[in-house]
């Protein structure tokens, strides 16, 4: 079963994202507003994705990335942008991101991004 981190800086995002993911029987353990509040809750707790918005007041999402996957390589991370620029789709693959999902989103969105990473 996926477990998730979820990072944003909007409080409102992260708990639609957290109701839809536990009603659809999925666990989220981790919930962050960054980089520091995520690397202070992932150790030690059982998470296997993060979704990880790219834009954030005061840092950049594509290098939390690349932290992450420094630290966790085996983690899986679906980045989470309303921007759609290819530069940015290109640059979340390049530093090993498993997939994007673009705001605005639906449930059924979010649900089928998260199914392809089951596989």
């Amino acid at each position: 079963m996926l477990k998730f981190a979820l990072v944003d800086d909007s409080v409102i995002l992260r708990s639609a994202i957290k109701n839809v993911l536990e009603s659809s029987g999925y666990e989220v353990p981790v919930e962050a507003d960054g980089s520091k509040e995520l690397f202070e809750q992932l150790p030690g707790k059982d998470v296997n994705v993060v979704l990880l918005d790219v834009f954030f007041p005061t840092e950049n999402g594509l290098d939390i990335l690349t932290d992450l996957k420094a630290r966790y390589p085996s983690l899986k991370v679906l980045m989470v942008t309303g921007l759609r620029k290819d530069d940015i789709l290109e640059q979340a693959q390049k530093r090993g991101a498993d997939g994007v999902l673009y705001k605005p989103f639906d449930t059924d969105d979010l649900l089928s991004a998260v199914r392809r990473l089951e596989i």
